[in-house]
């Protein structure tokens, strides 16, 4: 089975996914880390994907989902947490094509407003040498721009300044968000509030699976 963990960018998805399959059973699945695997291995479809990658395209729908299938594998009974896919209605339609053996039992969608997405994107620092991550307000360095594990400088990425952080929740609305309709229209939509510490949002998480009836 499979339970689709959504969110906009800066939700917490990543974090709450890496909990969930090292304190929950499950074995988590992004779509963004096995085609980086894939292409990094050079496999067959890895191949593919670079040649588009390398003429500065995006990677199809198609591509995604064969990598998808493969990870996928066998095991009907598995536990499947699945981050970053489906990103739109039509890779949810082609997952639902695989619902004999990975049936998607419930879509979780980490809900935070816009604000405080802003607040946690825009005030991500990151390490120039060794990639450590802070918050500028709630994980700050000891030291004012330099990191506490190597001493290397602290940068804002490009995508974390406000303008860009703004642009990403815009494509979010429009590309994502109607893929909660979808599951909405087939019963399978499910909130969690996405605010609070990672704890407590996980708490919330693994109450509100332990309260659905998946299967």
């Amino acid at each position: 089975m499979i339970v689709v963990l959504t969110g906009a960018p800066g939700a917490g998805k990543g974090t709450q996914a890496d909990l969930l399959a090292s304190q929950g059973g499950y074995r988590k699945v992004s779509t963004g880390d096995a085609l980086r695997k894939h292409v990094r291995t050079k496999s067959p479809i890895g191949l593919q994907a670079e040649a588009v990658m390398a003429r500065g395209e995006l990677v199809s729908d198609e591509i995604l989902f064969q990598i998808l299938r493969e990870e996928l594998g066998p095991d009907s009974q598995e536990k499947i947490l699945l981050d970053g896919y489906p990103r739109n209605v039509a890779q949810a339609q082609t997952l639902d094509s695989l619902k004999e053996m990975h049936p998607v039992v419930v879509a979780i969608h980490l809900d935070v407003d816009s604000v405080e997405l802003v607040t946690r994107l825009s005030g991500r620092r990151v390490c120039s040498s060794c990639g450590a991550t802070y918050h500028v307000s709630m994980t700050p360095s000891k030291i004012s721009g330099i990191c506490d594990k190597c001493g290397g400088a602290l940068q804002q990425r490009t995508d974390d300044r406000e303008e860009s952080v703004r642009t990403r929740l815009s494509v979010y609305e429009s590309m994502t968000k109607p893929v909660l309709e979808y599951y909405r229209g087939k019963g399978l939509y499910h909130r969690v509030d996405g605010k609070g510490s990672t704890q407590d949002v996980f708490r919330k998480l693994v109450g509100s699976l332990d309260g659905l009836s998946l299967s």
